[in-house]
């Protein structure tokens, strides 16, 4: 899954409909400015991902679609369980 992409289409469409994408959104296609923004590595958060369901996959896109921050610290807030 091509995140940082979908980051920069989502930011793409935000922008458009005047929406939330400024331009200190940088995080949304620079993997430094991702790291910076959240304290942790954009491969990080691509590993957690990895790990998703197809309900949270799904949930993943429809936030991101609306507010993209919001999906990084969710993923971000994630631990995993043992089973």
């Amino acid at each position: 899954m091509d995140l940082l992409g979908v980051f920069g289409h989502v930011r793409k469409a935000l922008s458009f409909f005047g929406g939330g994408a400024a331009s200190d959104e940088s995080w949304a296609t620079d993997e430094a400015a991702f790291e910076q923004h959240f304290g942790v590595p954009y491969e990080a958060f691509e590993e957690i991902v990895t790990h998703l369901s197809r309900e949270q996959e799904n949930l993943l896109h429809a936030t991101l679609e609306v507010n993209p921050e919001a999906a990084v610290l969710w993923i971000l807030s994630m631990e995993e369980i043992e089973s």
